[in-house]
């Protein structure tokens, strides 16, 4: 770990670590090398983020945020977590539903992306982020979908 964060801090020098300040370091590099350089920064952040100095665990929140397709791709390849995913019987109806219970609420946006990235992890879906995040956007339910909804439940009296 200590090896790996030096590494970072090297990239930085003195200055804060900056989302943006990494992305224009990265525009610098051959899109290998600038490979490497992420996947040590999601290596930091899901490995060692408790022993991580402040400033470097508030730049990989930051990043993250920035980088969802990244950390979702990091921890579906290269962790257990990929494995553990649940596989739906019906991702349509599933969709449907989370968009449902999801929506847009009063006062404000939902992040479509988030949303995505979040059922990415938990799921086995066959989509990419930004194909997910855009189906649940769209996504319209009809009144017979959700009488099909109910109809795989139960609902039992107390």
């Amino acid at each position: 770990m200590e090896k790996e964060l030096k590494r970072l801090q090297s990239l930085f020098g003195v200055v804060k670590p900056t989302v943006a300040l990494f992305e224009s370091e990265m525009e610098k590099l051959p899109l290998a090398e600038s490979a490497v350089w992420r996947l040590l920064v999601f290596r930091l952040s899901f490995g060692y983020y408790d022993r991580l100095p402040l400033r470097y665990k508030k730049f990989v929140c930051k990043y993250l945020k920035h980088d969802r397709l990244g950390y979702t791709a990091y921890l579906t390849r290269h962790t257990p977590l990929g494995g553990l995913r649940y596989r739906l019987v019906h991702p349509g109806l599933f969709l449907k539903m989370v968009h449902l219970l999801a929506c847009e609420p009063e006062n404000g946006k939902i992040s479509y992306l988030h949303l995505a990235s979040c059922l990415l992890l938990s799921f086995d879906l066959p989509n990419t982020l930004r194909t997910l995040a855009e189906k649940l956007r769209v996504c319209r339910h009809a009144p017979d979908e959700l009488l099909q909804l109910l109809g795989k439940v139960e609902i039992w009296e107390d």
